[in-house]
Order: structure tokens, then sequence, then C-alpha cells
């Protein structure tokens, strides 16, 4: 179950004691960083080789939609700040997930 996170409107499927953790960590990277010289840490971003994951190619797909739920999903997405074809393959996503749980 998503809980609401303390700092705002965001939700969270981590439980509260790994986001702790999580947060700790980050905190003990960040002061660890903080004591490194900025010229220490180009050098080493520099000579860092570059990190990529290949991700599937996404499909495209058509379908048609009642013009007034199309226009509720643009209206939306503009509020969360992304496009509407994103956030409406979020929402497919997240209910292909939900319904692979009911069925196992």
């Amino acid at each position: 179950m998503l809980r609401p996170d303390p700092r705002g409107l965001k939700m969270s499927k981590l439980p509260e004691k790994l986001r702790k953790r999580i947060k700790d960590e980050a905190l003990t990277w960040e002061s660890a960083l903080a004591k490194e010289k900025p010229e220490k840490t180009a050098g080493l971003i520099a000579r860092a080789e570059r990190f990529g994951a290949k991700r599937p190619t996404r499909k495209p797909v058509s379908l048609r939609l009642d013009p007034l739920d199309l226009s509720l999903v643009k209206r939306l997405a503009r509020r969360k700040g992304i496009p509407s074809t994103q956030l409406m393959s979020m929402w497919l996503h997240e209910r292909v997930i939900q319904e692979q749980g009911k069925a196992g």
C-alpha cells in the first residue's frame, strides 16, 4: 500500500526503515564528497567510463478515446508537468502490475 510522504504529496512504496537507511547513506556520501577537492572530483569524473543501459524500444499504439477523457488526461498531465502519453503509459503499467498480483 502506498503511504503519503511526510514532506509533501509524493507516495512511497518503500518501508520507513529502508527509507531512513537510504537517507542516512545519502547523508554519509554527501559529507564524504564535501571533503573532496573539486579538482580531484572533476578528474575522477573525466576519467570515469560512461554507463549505458539498453532499454527495449517502445512500440507505438493507437487507440480511440472519448474526447472528454483525453482532455482530462491532458489537463492532469499538464499539472504534473509530463506529456499526456507518458502519464497514460505510467497508469497502464501500474494497472498491469496490479492485475498480475491479483492473478498470481
